[in-house]
């Protein structure tokens, strides 16, 4: 899985020639994609020299990036890979793959500037969240990272004894056992939550759900640091019978509607925000201008938000109505089939936080692009 350093440093590649490629493929065992791609980039690629104005070298740059990303098809792909996306650029040296463990949309898109929109809604779905199994003598720490498993830390608190079953007597030994076992239990708290700071501190994950008896989940909490109490976003019940994967799966679940919850909010800020004094911005033309200012703290838009425009060659100024030259710099424009990927390149290279989102009833008021502002 690509990181968002590295994102940050494609999104800020240029093509010395004007024809950056970017290639996404689903490489699902639902696709017969070895038999598909072929003639989906040759398709492609004579399309784009049709409507395309490229000069002979361009076209030849172009072709000979379509046949190295063509050769990505005799790779063998992990078992986890459900698509990948490619970057291609012979005349800049540039050729990068990555694997994603999610479908794609069979795309080939030629631009001036990489088309990373993609792997932002990647890493919106794939962002990595952490799990904390707890109880009063085993707990267990799981980093769940591109769907999957990634680390584990396993926790063994006290041996808590019981009284005699049959008779109901508590032997001395025992007796002293148990008077102190709350105290070895909040040390066993105290030590899984020693772990669970070091794993934020050792990772991306912004969410922590935790997994227990209610009763048992919120003594827990009390051991948690500021910041550690500050991400936990859900909590699910935990039942013996449930297998490993089945936990995962609620907490993902838990995970994804406190997300929704949080969208909701944001949205709602940028809506209360669109006074002339406010700190929110609406609008593909508005949005995109503050992007350029660096006025943009977080961008949101939504997923399936992909309006065509036209986009300037030479200072990259982008707008949804039909031009053929650009009104900033007179530079000649190019028809764009997403133009909101722009705006969510020059924020990821500006440092603005990209949240990516669906069915936000405030989103699609107000454009289904917005977001809130640094300053006014």
């Amino acid at each position: 899985m690509i990181g968002k350093d590295k994102i940050k440093s494609l999104a800020g590649l240029r093509s010395p020639a004007g024809t950056f490629l970017t290639v996404t493929l689903s490489t699902s065992r639902l696709d017969d994609w070895r038999q598909t791609v072929p003639t989906f980039l040759n398709s492609e690629f004579s399309r784009v020299v049709k409507e395309r104005d490229l000069d002979k070298k361009q076209e030849r740059d172009l072709q000979e990036d379509v046949q190295r990303i063509l050769d990505v098809q005799n790779y063998e792909v992990d078992q986890h890979t459900e698509g990948i996306a490619v970057f291609a650029d012979g005349a800049g040296g540039v050729f990068e793959q990555v694997a994603l463990p999610m479908r794609l949309l069979n795309r080939l898109v030629v631009e001036p500037t990489p088309y990373v929109r993609p792997l932002i809604h990647a890493l919106s779905l794939l962002e990595p969240f952490v799990v904390v199994r707890v109880s009063r003598d085993e707990s267990s720490v799981y980093l769940i990272d591109e769907w999957r498993v990634t680390r584990e830390d396993d926790l063994t608190g006290p041996y808590l004894k019981s009284s005699d079953r049959e008779t109901g007597d508590v032997p001395v030994k025992e007796y002293f056992a148990a008077a102190r076992q709350e105290t070895l239990v909040d040390l066993h708290f105290k030590e899984v939550a020693v772990v669970l700071d070091k794993l934020l501190d050792e990772t991306d994950a912004r969410r922590v759900v935790l997994c227990g008896q209610h009763d048992i989940v919120a003594n827990f909490r009390r051991a948690l640091s500021a910041r550690a109490a500050a991400r936990v976003t859900a909590e699910i019940p935990w039942d013996a019978a449930q297998s490993l994967n089945q936990m995962l799966v609620s907490a993902r679940e838990a995970v994804e509607a406190a997300r929704h919850d949080e969208m909701l909010k944001l949205a709602g800020r940028i809506r209360e925000g669109l006074s002339a004094l406010g700190h929110g911005v609406a609008g593909f033309d508005a949005t995109l201008a503050a992007l350029r200012r660096g006025q943009l703290q977080t961008l949101l838009v939504e997923r399936g938000y992909r309006p065509p425009g036209w986009r300037c060659l030479v200072c990259d100024h982008t707008v949804l109505t039909p031009i053929e030259e650009c009104p900033v710099c007179g530079g000649r424009t190019l028809r764009v089939e997403d133009a909101v990927g722009e705006a969510v390149r020059t924020a990821v290279i500006n440092g603005t936080f990209v949240e990516v989102a669906e069915q936000l009833p405030d989103l699609d008021s107000f454009g289904r692009i917005g977001g809130v502002l640094r300053f006014v």
